[in-house]
């Protein structure tokens, strides 16, 4: 079975940050960090899906053109739920840190982007990670405050 996602990472460039959500113990596994992620149908716009699950998991409200896609389909296979996961990888750079939190999730924390990888429970949110990573050492974005040149 083929399940649509997307996954977004919210990065406080200024003090290079990540947000990384704490999930629960379930029945499947122990408690974990990840980005913002979430379904999606394959009907609904991967944007507009970013968008809505950002506000509900972070009370985050981004604009479209604050997502920067850093993997337009990030697919991989969950071979034990006999799913086949596709997701776009998204980027948005924020400045604020002031989080609410939604009831899916027992906690939040802004990592270090040198500790986030390690603190990362799923392989793949480690690969989309590394990627997410190189993406914004590559990317420089100008300060609006600064004179151009």
């Amino acid at each position: 079975m083929i399940k649509y996602s997307i996954e977004c990472w919210l990065y406080n460039d200024l003090q290079d940050r990540f947000l990384l959500l704490r999930c629960p113990v379930t029945h499947r596994h122990d408690e974990y960090w990840q980005p913002v992620t979430g379904g999606r149908n394959a009907e609904e716009p991967c944007v507009e899906a970013c968008l809505r699950e950002v506000e509900e998991e972070t009370g985050v409200k981004l604009a479209a053109e604050m997502l920067e896609t850093v993997i337009p389909e990030f697919c991989f296979c969950i071979p034990e739920a006999r799913i086949e996961l596709r997701k776009p990888v998204y980027l948005a750079r924020v400045r604020s840190e002031k989080v609410v939190l939604s009831s899916e999730h027992i906690g939040y924390y802004w990592f270090d982007a040198m500790d986030v990888e390690g603190n990362l429970h799923w392989d793949s949110n480690r690969e989309s990670f590394r990627q997410v990573l190189a993406f914004t050492r590559r990317q420089s974005v100008p300060d609006p405050s600064s004179p151009s040149r």
